[in-house]
């Protein structure tokens, strides 16, 4: 096999997973920006990429010899999927692999992590201390227990944060249109409709891939439906919340708190990210948190996904060579 292999990860990449892609050809690690992106990927026959670029129709038209986009994430709205397949290059992701990704819980141990971080005013509190002060009843939070927590997605991400939940005592609700019934039965916990979901939560954890129905999905519209005492966490992705109407929420108080693991335009971050909105009222208010795309940026996620990837990569290769045979 000599196949010319880019790797956006950089360096960083898992040591055993860089070995496979080696072991299929030349490889070259680079953290490169979309402009440096554009210029060498006339000379791949494989990327492998993850979150910051976006593999669009300019990059797929330069890439000439591209055969294979391979991305360790479920989400693929950073690859214009339609239209490398309509040229003929195969899409490699973490999608659809239901028993692997029911071992990667990153992103979900985030998602509670930021839930109680904003009942809590943790990182305020600690921020605080670091000012030599020590104001109890400034940082007054609420009890987990007892309080209901909202979830739209009952996927992977959305069946481990409802048992965290329940885990801590909380009262379980779930949107999900398309999940099965068995599901709801396995996790005990309640199924309801939208507009139940919204009036009833004290907290609302969004997992659901970002597509044609969930763009937008909170809107002003919807956040006014919520508790004014309720709080949101999105770890999917920016664009299901209008970050507008979501800035004027919380600045009206129509709701209490919103913390994020991703933003709208995060894929464009590289080229400028200075005075963002959400940012700006980061700085003065404790009831947002927004942090960037840590989700699946743990040790143990990144190596497994790492290799996992590498492996789909060789195993397609080797396929697809049987087949010429």
């Amino acid at each position: 096999m000599n196949y010319r292999i880019l790797n956006t990860i950089g360096e960083k990449y898992t040591a055993s997973a860089r070995e496979i892609l080696s072991s299929l050809g030349r490889t070259d690690f680079l953290v490169l920006k979309q402009s440096q992106l554009i210029e060498i990927i006339k000379d791949y026959d494989i990327i492998v990429v993850g979150l910051g670029l976006n593999i669009d129709r300019e990059v797929i038209d330069r890439g000439e010899k591209l055969k294979i986009i391979a991305t360790a994430t479920t989400g693929l709205d950073h690859i214009d999927v339609e239209y490398a397949e309509n040229k003929g290059v195969k899409i490699l992701s973490l999608r659809g692999e239901t028993e692997f990704l029911n071992t990667i819980t990153g992103t979900a141990e985030l998602a509670f992590g930021l839930l109680i971080n904003l009942w809590r005013h943790i990182i305020s509190a600690a921020g605080s201390v670091k000012n030599y002060e020590w104001d109890r009843e400034k940082f007054r939070g609420h009890n987990l227990c007892g309080n209901t927590l909202g979830i739209v997605g009952l996927g992977r991400l959305g069946r481990w944060m409802a048992r965290y939940g329940q885990a801590f005592g909380m009262n379980v609700i779930v949107f999900d249109p398309y999940a099965d019934e068995e599901i709801f039965k396995d996790l005990v916990c309640e199924k309801v409709d939208f507009d139940t979901l919204l009036d009833r939560s004290d907290a609302i954890s969004i997992h659901v891939h970002l597509n044609q129905e969930t763009e937008s999905m909170f809107n002003v519209e919807v956040l006014s439906k919520m508790k004014n005492s309720a709080i949101l966490i999105n770890t999917s992705r920016g664009k299901i919340v209008k970050e507008d109407d979501l800035l004027a929420a919380l600045e009206d108080k129509i709701i209490a708190g919103y913390a994020t693991d991703v933003l709208a335009d995060e894929l464009e971050f590289d080229k400028s990210f200075s005075d963002h909105p959400l940012v700006e009222y980061a700085k003065s208010h404790n009831n947002l948190i927004i942090v960037p795309h840590i989700g699946g940026m743990t040790f143990e996620s990144r190596e497994a996904t790492d290799i996992f990837i590498a492996e789909k990569i060789k195993k397609y290769i080797s396929s697809e060579n049987n087949g010429k045979n």
